[in-house]
């Protein structure tokens, strides 16, 4: 099977390598059609913020990967990249290695719940600029199942393992349902972002964002349909509040023992979770011996995250045993799938033998008569093919692990009915 990955990744490279080959949506829908004149009949890009992945199937024997390389390098005008950023898989390899992506295992955080989207979308635009053939559609959803698989049947993305996402699973198991409860976010950098986006996605009823400068407050409000307030009128919002989670720097405290405690008078009954994820600490300490405060730091949320890491390493066994499973189904499609120019071109051989025979002897019989003898003469030789044809999918299909013994039997069937090499038209023929 020719196919072919080209990739950098967290693993491989630094940020500022990852950034200078990282292709927007509008440059993916640019290079695609360039990759499949030069280098590639068939390809899907995948670019996110940790990796840019190139699966593709070259052209032909001549294709060489530092030439696409290199290519690459000079569309991006990323003359300080070099060969060795750069990783190559082939075959089930780079096949097992897409899987490996979309379950999330092989994600800078383990089980990344949103590397299997990306993908998604990395394929669809690869369909719209019809660069994705055959096989790309068959690894592709392949490997899309075997994400779903993996969310579905193991808890390989279950529990945060980031501090922003633990901060929010923490809110959650003090409060059942956060579509009802308020929210204010101390700060609009990185973190608030991260946090943002995760209050937003467990459904919280009203979120505020709270920061020195107004303007930055506002403009990642405008991003998740919260509204912006300044820093320091945070005290009047306090009180109507459920969340506070906080991640500013600052050397002094933005919420003092005395500023919660005002609070909470006017909502005795009521809980008020404050989650404190700067450094140094944004929140007094003694904010949490109020009654009904949950007080709680980055020293816990660490260890929450770094529970569920492991917990999720834990389940990376079920994950590669669902990747196994489908890897042998693919590689059984991928068998049957190389026998298919062969059969093709048996099926033609005979078509013609059969073709021949019916016009040397035509003029003897009347045309009613030939209508006849064409029809079985076709059922005779659809029969006669019937079983070595079936023979080569099924043989071809147990010997998905060994493909030099499926080459050996195509080269046999060759010879026995002196069928002509397989060519690359007629390849490409039988996979459009």
């Amino acid at each position: 099977m020719n196919l072919f990955l080209l990739g950098i990744s967290h693993k491989t490279a630094s940020v500022e390598v990852r950034e200078a080959v990282a292709f927007s949506n509008e440059e993916t829908a640019q290079i695609l059609p360039e990759l499949q004149e030069k280098f590639l009949k068939e390809a899907v890009l995948v670019s996110t913020c940790n990796r840019t992945e190139l699966y593709g199937v070259p052209h032909d024997d001549s294709f060489k990967s530092e030439d696409l390389v290199n290519f690459l390098i000079e569309w991006k005008r990323a003359n300080f990249l070099k060969p060795q950023h750069f990783y190559i898989e082939s075959s089930f390899k780079a096949a097992e290695h897409l899987m490996e992506v979309t379950s999330g295992i092989d994600s800078l955080i383990v089980g990344d719940v949103q590397i299997l989207q990306q993908v998604r979308d990395a394929y669809e635009l690869s369909g719209e600029k019809r660069t994705a053939g055959t096989l790309m559609h068959e690894l592709f959803h392949t490997s899309f199942r075997v994400g779903k698989r993996a969310k579905a049947e193991t808890a390989i993305g279950k529990g945060a393992v980031s501090i922003s996402y633990a901060a929010v699973e923490l809110s959650e198991k003090i409060f059942a349902d956060l579509k009802t409860k308020k929210a204010i976010l101390i700060g609009a950098g990185e973190t608030a972002e991260l946090t943002a986006k995760h209050l937003r996605n467990h459904g919280i009823g009203h979120l505020l964002i709270a920061n020195r400068t107004l303007e930055r407050a506002q403009n990642l409000a405008s991003q998740y349909g919260a509204m912006a307030i300044p820093l320091s009128e945070i005290n009047q919002f306090l009180k109507n509040v459920d969340i506070v989670i906080s991640s500013v720097h600052s050397q002094d405290y933005i919420l003092k023992r005395e500023d919660v405690k005002a609070a909470m008078k006017t909502r005795p009954s009521a809980p008020l979770v404050i989650v404190d994820i700067g450094m140094p600490r944004n929140i007094d300490p003694k904010a949490g011996e109020i009654d009904n405060v949950f007080l709680e730091d980055i020293d816990s949320l660490e260890m929450i995250a770094n529970a569920n890491h492991e917990r999720r390493k834990s389940e990376l066994p079920k994950v590669r045993e669902i990747i196994a499973q489908e890897l042998q189904k693919f590689k059984e499609w991928a068998a049957v799938l190389d026998v298919v120019p062969t059969i093709k071109s048996l099926r033609d051989k005979c078509e013609d033998i059969r073709q021949s025979g019916l016009q040397k002897y035509k003029y003897k019989f009347a045309p009613e008569d030939f209508e006849k003898v064409d029809e079985l003469t076709k059922v005779l030789v659809n029969r006669i093919l019937a079983s070595p044809i079936s023979a080569l999918r099924e043989y071809s299909q147990n010997s998905a692990d060994h493909p030099a013994d499926t080459e050996q039997i195509l080269h046999a069937v060759q010879q026995l009915f002196a069928l002509p090499p397989r060519s690359e038209a007629e390849e490409d023929k039988v996979k459009k």
